[in-house]
Formats: C-alpha cells, structure tokens, sequence
C-alpha cells in the first residue's frame, strides 16, 4: 500500500497540508516534522508552502515554524509560502514582519501563475534566484528622476499680444481736450444761476414798473 503524503505539488511548489491540533488549531511542532521528512527526502528542495485554507488564526509558534523554513529556502535560493486568504492571518504576518520574506497567496491558481511566469522561456527557464527577489513589489511603472517636460505658457508682449479695451478702463485724457456731453457723462455741466438771478430781476423790475404805472 503506498505511503499517503501530506503535501502536493501545485506548479512549483510543494504545498505542505496543514497539520491540526485536537482542538483545530495549527500544530506547529508537527509541522516541523512534516517538513524535515519532506527535506528529507527532496533534497533539491526550494519552493514550499502551507496550505492555511480554512484556518481563522494561527498562534506565535506557527510564525516561528515559517520563519524557520523560510530563512532555510532563502539559504536554498528559493522560497518560503502560505496558501492563505483569511485577512486575520495576513494582517497576523504583516505584524510579525513576514510578509516582506515570505510570498502570500489567497488561491492556487495564484500559485500556478506565478510558477508559469518563473519558469518561462523569458526567464532563461530559471525560477525565483531567492526568496527576497521573489517577494520585492513591482516597481511602480512611474520612473523616479524622469519627470515629463513643463510645458511653459508662452505670454508675448509687443506687436505678438493683442489687447482688449476694458469697459470699464480708464482712458487718460489730454489735458487740453475739451469734455463735453456725452464724452463724460459723469462730469458736470457749467451752473446756470447766474443766468436764473439775471431773469429773476428782470422780471420783477418788469412787475414793479407795471405796479407803478398804474400806482402814479
């Protein structure tokens, strides 16, 4: 009868069953064992991962088991992986630092992308050179130091710049023009009383030579 493994092969990587405690909880020194024999026995061994699917949390000595594993594949060239998509246990990695080291992958199909792309032509058929390379982010496209040429406002002056008279610009007047009417509506026009008090005795020395007349 042939020996049932505890893991299998998901594109590049042998993906380690997760090993549970009586109470359903992740066992890490079982874990530790499962791994060594599976070291054991592939000694060419670089890309392992954990199957964390169905998992709500895993406890502190978990964290130290991958910490463990994934120093030894960095020291292999290759890499150290969860199978997880639970954000409890991915905020539990970024707490203890591990997500910078240690690649994170919410599907299998993930996982099978990412060996298709580590393993094509264009990669001289060579997978990830270490674990810290296969987890750096990909650089934002925005190249730092480039910047796309100001494009200046071209203001000319002289006979290249036309200009609109304001309605409600100010001309300066000629000081020897003459204002008149409508040319300064807002100007006053030159009194008229002297010409009114003009009137005003000549009508009444009309009035007082009528009264007298007729008086004498």
């Amino acid at each position: 009868m042939p020996e049932l493994k505890n893991y299998r092969e998901v594109g590049i990587f042998d993906l380690m069953s997760a090993p549970l405690n009586p109470i359903g909880a992740f066992d890490a020194e079982q874990f530790k064992k499962d791994v060594r024999a599976l070291l054991a026995e592939k000694k060419d061994e670089k890309f392992l991962a954990v199957d964390l699917t169905g998992l709500d949390f895993v406890y502190s000595d978990a964290y130290n088991a991958f910490i463990q594993f994934q120093q030894e594949m960095d020291d292999r060239h290759g890499l150290f992986a969860v199978l997880t998509n639970n954000q409890t246990i991915v905020d539990g990695l970024k707490k203890a630092g591990l997500d910078k080291n240690i690649r994170v992958f919410a599907f299998e199909a993930d996982m099978m992308s990412f060996s298709l792309q580590a393993s094509s032509p264009e990669g001289n058929g060579a997978a990830v050179e270490s674990a810290e390379e296969s987890v750096t982010p990909v650089a934002s496209q925005n190249i730092q130091g480039e910047t796309a040429p100001v494009q200046h406002l071209d203001r000319r002056t002289g006979q290249h710049r036309r200009f609109t008279k304001s309605f409600n610009a100010i001309a300066k007047e000629d000081s020897g023009s003459k204002k008149k009417g409508l040319d300064v509506p807002f100007d006053d026009e030159p009194s008229s009383a002297r010409t009114v008090i003009i009137v005003v005795l000549l009508l009444l020395a009309a009035v007082g030579g009528t009264l007298a007349f007729f008086y004498f």
